[in-house]
């Protein structure tokens, strides 16, 4: 065992010593850095319960930490303004199809020969 999973059990030990199983509460820290260790020991193959064991955790807490996903990060924006939009013609034509497709900008002739080709 390297040093960082003997701190580790041993903060697991100090944790757990004369409560509850269900009445522990593990700081963040630690189960930040007992996922980062059980990562890199399932990694390199060590299988899973032997990784718990060895750090003296219950599987179903180490399996829970390591099935939670980092919060989502927020992330600056800049809000605009929409442009505006393009002015329609009154001669331009608008097909919407059942299914939810638009087509845009073609003239009464051009849209004709669409609708011809694809009929």
């Amino acid at each position: 065992m390297d040093a960082t999973l003997r701190q580790l059990r041993s903060e697991a030990q100090q944790l757990t010593y004369g409560k509850a199983p269900t009445g522990v509460r593990y700081p963040a820290a630690f189960r930040t850095t007992a996922v980062a260790l059980a990562r890199r020991r399932l990694a390199t193959g060590v299988p899973f319960v032997r990784v718990a064991r060895e750090l003296g955790l219950p599987t179903k807490s180490l399996a829970r930490w390591l099935q939670r996903r980092p919060a989502p990060r927020l992330r600056p924006v800049a809000v605009r303004p929409d442009p505006a939009p393009p002015a329609a013609s009154a001669a331009s034509v608008v097909l919407v199809t059942p299914h939810g497709c638009r087509v845009e900008g073609l003239d009464r002739d051009g849209l004709v020969a669409l609708l011809r080709a694809l009929g």
